[in-house]
């Protein structure tokens, strides 16, 4: 009796191999599941903000169309912007008393239609027509499903700012044009913030009530107490005016171009990204120092010290891994702040990012764009925090998401 083994496909089996390397670079199978958990419990997540956000920014006094620069606009054009754009239905759900007639009728109730029937007039071979009233209620015919509808297509609709709505900006397209200039100052503020910290932290905690303790959390306490506002107009001042080390505007639009790595993009990055690190890198120095020194005291590190392992193993091997996991809890928040654009250091430093944008379109009561903003902040998070997760698993493998 001879065996026989299946062999499957070389597509499939390449198909197979690669998911399975895959699934091992995630954390195996139970990862898998943990992740697929948390992106399907994200969805009522979303659906709520996307409702408090459009709730919140209706109640806003005022419209997008109320007014053009300093002149109030007419009645009438107001009601035809509104038709046009759907403002005119009810928010939420379309219901007889809201007012709004789906069909252009003048009936006083609504959901109700003309509709003319044609029938046959039997033997005499007649036809007869009738009117007749037929109730039609669309419930979800209103702006928040509406929208929301368009937002499972990824169509977040025109800007309804004045500004842009001439040109027939869309929400999406507005979005992935700006979008990568705040990543680009938001991902290396990051980067900078997190390489200044976390050794900050560490010689704070290493050296304990001593001069570099103090020297230390002097900086980290002076960059956390000083806002982006007043510290960037500082730092023009010195290093664009009076130094002139550094452009004060992007004159070349670079940031358009995208990252080049040439001087001129490493001279118009650095105010910005110096800006947002100092008081990242204090937020994380403080809180590295505090949970270092906690475990610092714990029985493992000090089993470690008397097996004879020298000082920095002994913190940078067993300790500072333990402790970096709360200051990993923050880059979820972090991350998602950074990306989608620092409004005040974007405004400062003239920068063509989502921040300038977000603030104009607030001032302007863009809903569409306030909308497809929020919603793309609120992805990142998400998107952010279980990334921190992963990062948990990684820094203690007692962590298991089974």
């Amino acid at each position: 009796m001879t065996a026989t083994t299946k062999r499957l496909p070389a597509d499939q089996g390449v198909l197979k191999n690669t998911l399975n390397t895959i699934v091992r670079m995630l954390g195996g199978t139970s990862m898998v599941k943990f992740l697929i958990r948390r992106l399907l419990a994200a969805i009522p997540v979303l659906l709520a903000i996307l409702l408090v956000t459009f709730a919140l920014i209706h109640a806003l006094p005022g419209g997008p169309f109320n007014a053009v620069g300093q002149r109030r606009m007419p009645d009438y054009m107001v009601e035809q912007l509104k038709e046009k754009f759907g403002l005119n239905k009810p928010l939420f759900f379309n219901t007889p008393g809201d007012g709004y007639f789906p069909d252009g009728g003048d009936w006083k109730i609504i959901g109700y239609r003309e509709e003319r029937v044609t029938t046959g007039g039997g033997q005499t071979g007649g036809v007869r027509t009738e009117t007749r009233r037929v109730l039609r209620i669309d419930l979800f015919d209103s702006q928040f499903f509406n929208y929301l509808w368009g937002a499972l297509r990824l169509d977040f609709g025109p800007s309804l700012n004045v500004a842009l709505r001439d040109q027939n900006v869309q929400v999406g397209d507005e979005i992935a044009r700006r979008l990568p200039v705040s990543m680009q100052v938001g991902i290396f503020a990051v980067i900078l913030g997190f390489t200044l910290g976390i050794p900050l932290g560490v010689l704070a905690a290493v050296y304990h009530n001593t001069l570099v303790d103090y020297f230390a959390m002097f900086f980290a306490v002076l960059g956390q107490a000083t806002p982006a506002i007043v510290l960037a107009p500082v730092l023009i001042i010195i290093f664009a005016v009076e130094l002139q080390w550094v452009p004060v505007i992007d004159q070349r639009n670079q940031w358009r171009a995208g990252p080049e790595f040439s001087l001129y993009y490493l001279q118009i990055l650095a105010l910005p990204v110096i800006t947002l690190a100092t008081g990242m890198s204090a937020g994380i120095a403080r809180l590295t120092r505090a949970s270092l020194l906690q475990v610092l005291h714990e029985d493992y590190v000090r089993t470690a010290r008397a097996k004879g392992l020298r000082e920095r193993a002994v913190i940078y091997v067993h300790a500072l891994k333990n402790a970096l996991i709360p200051v990993a809890t923050i880059i979820g928040p972090l991350l998602a702040g950074v990306l989608t654009g620092t409004f005040v250091v974007e405004l400062i430093y003239t920068i063509p990012g989502l921040g300038k944008v977000f603030v104009d379109s607030v001032a302007a009561r863009d809903y569409t764009m306030i909308m497809g903003v929020s919603l793309l902040y609120s992805v990142f998070l998400i998107i952010g925090n279980i990334l921190v997760d992963i990062i948990y698993t990684w820094l203690d493998p007692r962590i298991r998401f089974d």
